[in-house]
């Protein structure tokens, strides 16, 4: 692996880790109220070691719970937005023409709308939805870069010697797409996916501390920090900690995204 990769990489993986090992990590019962009373809002300390929350919850079970929520869905949303961005772009690149011209037109529509403000007006009209369902409309409202990645690489692929010779040998489309362009489009993808992954993370936090996504008792890094409303400064923790893990992953795929493109220009040249 490349060295410049390893870091990245490594705190992807150790988040990813955690959110599988979840259950067996945290310490209590992440819906648990044992005391509502004389147990709400503790400071971090022995027995809790991230504080609890306004319904004594433990904030370290649910962070690391919420580690499940936040990047599943995430990652969900990831598979969305690339299936359907491979797809628009793949066929805007092969076909070209008017039909080329209709997809990226519709594409760049999509893309003048904010995809917060998009999301908000989807999730106003249908109220909080499950993770599932949350996943499939942060993956449909992000698919436009990939579908522009994927045409712009399919382009110079077909532009390739390589390509050109199974086109005149009769290789028919279908093939040729998946023995010769497809692998050529892994790269892109890869950093496609780091780039959706670091946008979805934040705003399933965003809707969920607006109350539009997961909803407790269900732990997600967002709704952790919602249940802080009013208290900032006196619960500090129920901020801390959930940002701090939502800024780790963000940055984390950020920086993998960023390295790879630099490692696959560096191929190239």
């Amino acid at each position: 692996m490349n060295p410049r990769l390893r870091l990245p990489v490594a705190v992807l993986a150790t988040l990813a880790l955690v959110a599988i090992a979840a259950p067996l990590l945290a310490p209590f019962d992440p819906a648990a109220q044992p005391d509502p009373i004389n147990l709400a809002l503790q400071a971090p300390g022995s027995t809790h070691l991230f504080g609890t929350d306004p319904y004594s919850r433990d904030v370290l079970s649910r962070v690391l719970f919420g580690a499940r929520t936040s990047l599943g869905i995430a990652a969900l949303a990831v598979t969305v937005a690339l299936s359907f961005g491979v797809l628009v772009g793949a066929l805007a690149a092969l076909t070209g023409g008017r039909l080329d011209a209709l997809l990226m037109r519709t594409t760049d529509a999509a893309l003048a709308i904010p995809r917060l403000l998009l999301l908000l007006l989807i999730v106003a009209g249908t109220g909080p939805l499950p993770p599932a369902l949350l996943a499939l409309v942060l993956g449909a409202t992000g698919w436009m870069t990939t579908a522009r990645l994927v045409r712009q690489e399919t382009r110079r692929l077909l532009a390739t010697e390589h390509v050109r010779a199974a086109e005149a040998l009769g290789i028919p489309p279908l093939r040729l797409w998946r023995a010769h362009i497809l692998p050529g489009l892994v790269p892109t993808l890869t950093v496609a996916a780091t780039i959706a992954f670091a946008a979805a993370v934040p705003l399933e936090a965003a809707l969920s501390f607006l109350g539009l996504g997961v909803r407790p008792p269900d732990a997600s890094w967002g709704n952790i920090i919602l249940e802080a409303e009013g208290r900032i400064r006196s619960a500090w923790w129920l901020v801390l900690f959930p940002t701090l893990a939502i800024v780790t992953a963000t940055l984390a795929a950020n920086l993998l995204a960023e390295r790879l493109a630099t490692h696959d220009e560096d191929l190239r040249a």
